[in-house]
């Protein structure tokens, strides 16, 4: 029995199958594919690193079953036929030999397949354009064809199981075509297909059928959307009555997620503000009403939340998603007790946001990357480098440099280490980014990097230290606005409001105006609704362009609350012209001007790279690399890449040409 989390590293057995624990890694698309849908080393790789890092069971990503009409992702794998079917059983063995048991995961897109490679998608019904009801969005599949689907689900489970995999999955959640039968939002046919409650099920339980004669005992799970949170969609009562169908059709395990894309589909990948396990109690009512083991999944980030839901009989098993970008050794860790040492997933969503393609982790450069050589311990002996700035970028590059071998030194001009961590964990539901903070310092505190902080570093400093690489990794400073009154006494910066450098000062009742509604001022006009203070929220953009870089999940919360919260204005398309000691002079886009009383102004207009000191460094011939913020203003994730990418382009410069033997 495992002394740290005994019910968590337990074993239990699935339809015959034993796993070793209760920890699954759930299925999530790559984009790691071959454009002909087939599995690249990149994959093995990927999930190799997976099972080794201590995972029960590993549930391969969705996998096409006819990519001819189903296709969702140009490098989403497929084995609708025998032409992938080498490159899966080279996968299993991966897993296998890593230590896992591995499932895969079934899906078509139905009316969510890529048009780039299916012209006219189709799904359960027809569905037109709401602004246009000529124009159709996707046409519906004839009864024959959806008997031809069951077939296709079938064939790939066959070819899944010759494969090697030890279950299958169906993809049953989320929009795409099994849950568009289900749902009442997606399924309005009047046919064998589709009509009431019972005829939606049909679909789903003729796979079920179909599936469990193909493939014999293995284990055959059904990932669900429990509730979509939709008004007309599938409610958690509707799928308590629907599981009971699937386990009667052959089914043994329910993966209990939520939401349904795109119309909820902050239910599906929750941003960080997101309560810890708010699904479980979902799980559990599933499992009541399936009686079959069930996986819980979303938002469970700390093993004490997940060992407290096995424990009390809430899920059988586990399923962590984005945790296992973030360290793919997070089930090993945790089983010895080492849940400190564990890179804490945030939710930033950097992973699915777009900054990334194909996916990548913010904080674990490695992850997709499985392949590179690892940076060699020897890299830096005999060397000093000297990283400037303590934000996420400059504290990712010491702990790589230190681990390089390079005698590190990390100067920080403020009094404490965190850099833009502290900005971004400061407004309400942010507080994730604490954890990315602490550990990060606790890595430092395991490590021979030497901190200096109150040093403010010009080129003169740097070249005193006598470096010979310097990482620049300053962040941002503040961007001059040509503004009457911006250098008054009640005028303040938001970042350093944030920072916590700006004490504001202000109480319940008082009135601030933000200046900026990118997403800095969002959150900071929602950080001072937050203590009761009455907040003016001015944007020279459309209302339809506020916190337009935001990451996009984050983005559609973000701007639903403040709209809907009471302490806060908006005016938009509006500029201050001028501040004065108690006021600011507006001028909307129209012309018409007007005077607002306020207490203090707070300006959230942007920031631009810190980084003078780089061209002294270079004509002084110190090997320099700008990094993150200094290099171009964006997120967490492009600070701690660009630390890892400067740094392996340093090793790059060391390999010595070579030769195949072919």
């Amino acid at each position: 029995m495992n002394p740290h989390y005994p019910h968590l590293f337990s074993p239990i057995n699935l339809a015959g199958l034993e796993l070793k624990n209760r920890l699954v890694m759930a299925p999530m698309s790559t984009q790691y594919g071959g454009k002909d849908g087939s599995v690249q080393p990149r994959h093995i790789a990927f999930y190799r690193e997976r099972a080794l890092g201590g995972f029960g069971l590993i549930i391969v990503e969705f996998t096409c079953v006819d990519a001819t009409t189903g296709r969702t992702e140009e490098h989403q794998l497929s084995l609708d036929s025998r032409a992938n079917l080498d490159g899966h059983k080279r996968l299993v063995d991966a897993v296998k030999n890593g230590g896992s048991k591995v499932f895969i995961q079934l899906q078509h897109g139905g009316r969510f397949a890529d048009r780039k490679f299916v012209p006219m998608p189709k799904g359960p019904s027809r569905v037109v354009s709401r602004k246009d009801p000529n124009k159709i969005i996707s046409e519906a599949f004839s009864a024959d064809e959806v008997r031809k689907l069951v077939d296709n689900f079938a064939t790939t489970a066959r070819l899944s199981a010759e494969a090697g995999y030890d279950g299958i999955e169906v993809h049953a959640a989320h929009g795409y075509l099994v849950s568009q039968f289900v749902t009442p939002l997606g399924n309005d046919r009047d046919d064998e297909w589709g009509g009431d409650l019972e005829r939606r099920m049909a679909f789903p339980t003729a796979i079920s059928r179909a599936i469990r004669a193909e493939i014999g005992n293995k284990p055959l799970v059904f990932r669900i959307s429990a509730d979509e949170f939709l008004p007309g969609g599938v409610t958690i009562e509707d799928s308590e009555y629907n599981v009971k169908r699937l386990v009667e059709a052959g089914t043994s395990v329910i993966h209990v997620s939520t939401g349904r894309g795109p119309d909820s589909f902050e239910k599906v990948m929750e941003p960080m503000s997101t309560p810890e396990g708010w699904r479980i109690p979902y799980a559990r009512r599933i499992r009541d009403a399936a009686g079959v083991p069930v996986i819980a999944v979303g938002q469970i980030r700390t093993p004490s939340i997940a060992e407290a839901a096995i424990a009390e009989g809430n899920a059988d098993l586990i399923a962590l998603g984005r945790p296992t970008l973030a360290d793919a050794h997070w089930a090993r860790k945790v089983e010895a007790g080492r849940y400190e040492d564990v890179r804490p997933c945030t939710s930033c969503n950097w992973c699915i946001s777009g900054a990334t393609h194909p996916m990548t982790c913010a904080e674990n450069p490695r992850t997709g990357f499985e392949l590179d050589a690892m940076i060699p311990a020897t890299t830096g002996a005999g060397k000093r480098a000297a990283v400037i700035g303590a934000g996420p970028g400059g504290l990712s590059a010491a702990l790589m440099l230190d681990d390089a071998g390079f005698d590190t030194h990390i100067f920080e001009a403020r009094a404490f280490l965190g850099g833009g961590l502290i900005a971004s964990a400061a407004p309400p539901g942010k507080d994730k980014f604490d954890w990315y903070r602490d550990y990060l310092l606790h890595r430092l505190s395991l490590s021979k990097v030497t901190a200096h902080t109150g040093r403010i570093m010009d080129a003169d400093a740097i070249l005193a230290e006598r470096p010979d690489t310097v990482f620049i990794a300053a962040g941002t400073k503040n961007r001059p606005m040509a503004l009457p009154g911006i250098d008054g006494p009640n005028v303040l910066d938001s970042f350093e409001i944030l920072m916590g450098g700006a004490p504001h000062g202000m109480h319940p009742g008082q009135n601030v105006v933000v200046y900026g509604g990118g997403e800095t001022g969002c959150e900071t006009a929602e950080y001072f609704a937050d203590l009761g203070i009455h907040v003016t929220l001015i944007s020279r953009s459309p209302a339809a362009t506020l916190a337009r870089a935001a990451e996009f999940v984050y983005r559609r919360m973000l701007v639903s609350r403040i709209t809907r919260n009471k302490d806060i204005e908006i005016l938009t398309e509006t500029t201050i012209t001028r501040i004065t000691d108690g006021e600011v002079e507006l001028k909307t886009k129209d012309g018409e001007t007007r005077t607002l009383k306020t207490d203090r102004v707070v300006i959230a207009q942007g920031r631009d790279p810190e980084n003078e000191m780089a061209a002294k460094l270079m004509a002084a011939g110190i090997e320099t690399h700008i990094i993150g913020d200094s290099h171009k203003v964006g997120r967490i994730g492009n600070a701690v890449h660009d630390a890892y990418q400067a740094l392996r382009a340093m090793t790059a410069q060391k390999i010595e040409a070579t030769e195949l033997a072919c």
